[in-house]
């Protein structure tokens, strides 16, 4: 495919209220593609939980501005440090709670996505 990898994002959901987010795109991106490309997902990550559904759902790696933005307005770079540690330990909590010791056991069958409204 002459690429290394591929960032599904969606500019914040802002522009087309009714698309698909990357999120819901991408177990299909990732079968397309197959294991040679790395696919990345940004956009709509809230907590470790989403970090660990994204992941489980095909994700080599998930973005997290809005977390890390959140902490550097509160608070700096103590701010930052502070919400990466909480998205750490919500994404170690997450694991546990499903039962996953490490990342690899993670996939799709731990994921329940909620059917959009009409």
């Amino acid at each position: 495919m002459g690429v290394d990898g591929i960032l599904l994002s969606n500019h914040g959901g802002r522009q087309l209220d009714r698309a698909k987010v990357p999120f819901e795109l991408l177990p299909d991106v990732v079968e397309k593609v197959g294991s040679e490309i790395e696919v990345f997902v940004d956009g709509g990550t809230m907590n470790g939980a989403d970090v660990a559904a994204a992941v489980a759902r095909g994700a080599r790696a998930v973005f997290i501005g809005r977390a890390y933005l959140y902490g550097l307005m509160a608070g700096g770079k103590a701010g930052v440090e502070r919400a990466l540690q909480m998205l750490t330990k919500e994404f170690t909590d997450t694991m546990k709670l499903l039962g996953a010791s490490d990342v690899s056991e993670l996939d799709e069958s731990l994921v329940s996505v909620r059917p959009k409204f009409s």
